[in-house]
C-alpha cells in the first residue's frame, strides 16, 4: 500500500518558517529576560553604592535650573515695569 500526499512547496516553506520563527522568539525572549534581570541588578547596585553623589548632583542641577528660570522671570517682570 502506498499513500501519496501532495503539499505545495510554498505551504511547506511557510510552516517551516513559522516553526523556526517561534523557536527563535522563544529562545530570544528567555535570553533577553536574563540579560534584563542582570542589567537591572547591576544598575541597582551602582545606584545604591553611589547614592549620595547622585543625589547631590541632581540637587545641584535642579537648583541651577531653578536659578536660571528665576532670573528669566525677574528680568521679564522688570521689563514689564
Amino acid at each position: 500500500m502506498k499513500i501519496t500526499i501532495e503539499i505545495p512547496e510554498e505551504e511547506i516553506k511557510d510552516r517551516l518558517l513559522d516553526v523556526i520563527a517561534n523557536q527563535y522568539y522563544r529562545d530570544y525572549s528567555s535570553d533577553r529576560r536574563k540579560v534584563d534581570m542582570v542589567t537591572k541588578e547591576c544598575v541597582r547596585e551602582i545606584i545604591y553604592k553611589d547614592k549620595e553623589r547622585i543625589i547631590d548632583r541632581i540637587v545641584s542641577q535642579a537648583s541651577s535650573h531653578t536659578k536660571t528660570l528665576a532670573v528669566k522671570k525677574m528680568v521679564e517682570q522688570i521689563q514689564k515695569q
